[in-house]
């Protein structure tokens, strides 16, 4: 039996080309994966009263959290993407491991759409919110 593990764990790697070194988004504080699928409906007179669908396209998405650490080498990529035309990185979104030991998780390319960031609040450290969008399929490492 297998139980539930800890959030603690989850690291999100990203890196400017597909076969280059990744580097980790430092001090990560939220980091979600939502996975959406279309549907496509195809009812028709000839499903007797019941509705029908095949599957449309699919889409991901990485809402993700980190404290506003300028000098890492993980935000330097993601912030470099976010000021380019074409704002394209590769994405490794880890339960568990590195990118190179025994990663278990996701990658994909994604762009970086948006970010959030807090700069001063009485109430809060500097962080930054991501708006990362995959750009593709999101394929399982295991």
């Amino acid at each position: 039996m297998t139980s539930a593990q800890s959030g603690m764990d989850g690291t999100l790697w990203v890196c400017a080309t597909v076969d280059g070194t990744y580097k980790k988004l430092g001090e990560i504080t939220d980091l979600s994966l939502k996975i959406d699928g279309q549907e496509i409906d195809t009812s028709n007179v000839d499903d007797s009263g019941w509705g029908s669908s095949i599957m449309g396209s699919k889409s991901w998405e990485i809402p993700a959290t980190n404290n506003l650490i300028l000098a890492d080498e993980g935000y330097a990529i993601v912030i470099a993407a976010l000021f380019t035309t074409d704002p394209l990185v590769y994405i490794k979104i880890l339960t568990s491991g590195t990118p190179t030991s025994t990663p278990v998780g996701w990658s994909g390319a994604a762009r970086v759409l948006g970010a959030d960031i807090t700069v001063a609040g009485t109430k809060t450290q500097q962080k930054v919110n991501w708006t990362i969008k995959g750009s593709g399929a999101l394929a399982a490492i295991t």
